[in-house]
């Protein structure tokens, strides 16, 4: 054989490496290695995101104090009687938030009203056209 067709020749794995590369095929020497992280500075384990963080913090026990009591509850629901209570006092900001939670949970909703699922068109007397009633003899 003469040298040319012998510098052609390319080992299989290598030859089937090199036709890979394009479109979601990058080249071999820049591929993620295995068990290697493509994003190695990506999210740490312990961060949570803001609904996560948020439901935390509003789940919190506090202590508050009616009269000579001491009571633990919820931060969530130490704001809503906040709410309800500068509500009563007439303060009509605490007023529209109380009526805009209630509305949000369902508190206006009738329970015995149906909501409409059919439409349907009756047609109590029909007559073709040129017909005559009984009415109109």
């Amino acid at each position: 054989m003469p040298d040319y067709e012998q510098s052609s020749l390319v080992p299989l794995d290598q030859h089937s490496a090199e036709q890979k590369v394009g479109y979601k095929s990058p080249p071999v020497h820049s591929r993620f290695k295995p068990g290697t992280s493509g994003n190695p500075s990506g999210r740490a384990k312990g961060n949570q995101n803001f609904k996560t963080l948020f439901n935390k913090i509003l789940n919190e026990e506090i202590s508050l104090r009616e009269g000579s009591d001491v009571k633990k509850l919820s931060k969530a629901e130490a704001i809503v009687r906040g709410v309800v209570i500068g509500a009563l006092k007439g303060d009509v900001r605490n007023t529209a938030i109380l009526f805009r939670l209630a509305e949000q949970v369902g508190q206006f909703q009738d329970d015995n009203t149906r909501d409409i699922t059919r439409i349907e068109r009756v047609i109590v007397s029909w007559k073709p056209p040129g017909a005559e009633t009984e009415d109109d003899a």
